[in-house]
């Protein structure tokens, strides 16, 4: 077969159309069934997410977050590792343990 040939599959492709099927009138209603069938109950992860997340919700949870946040930070004060008068000792004795090891306030 030389490529100038016609293929006798060129008449059968030019030939061939798409099958007309109507899908039947419920066919909708009886996928959103079986769906519907096969859909769980959500949980109360899904439930407290799904209110949660409402979009007048959205600010007053930001809002408490924050103000959770705010207090956290106020009760929990961050501990310094060393005070001001031992950060200053340390920098000008020679024979401080931390000028030997490399660790520098």
């Amino acid at each position: 077969m030389t490529p100038d040939d016609p293929d006798p599959l060129d008449d059968l492709l030019q030939q061939w159309q798409l099958p007309q099927a109507q899908p039947p009138p419920d066919f909708r209603r009886e996928v959103w069934r079986r769906i519907s069938a096969t859909a769980t109950e959500p949980g109360w992860v899904e439930k407290l997410a799904w209110w949660l997340l409402r979009p007048k919700r959205e600010l007053l949870v930001i809002a408490t977050v924050t103000a959770l946040a705010i207090l956290w930070g106020i009760t929990h004060p961050p501990q310094p590792e060393f005070t001001p008068h031992d950060a200053y000792v340390m920098s000008v004795s020679p024979f401080d343990p931390h000028h030997t090891n490399g660790r520098y306030p």
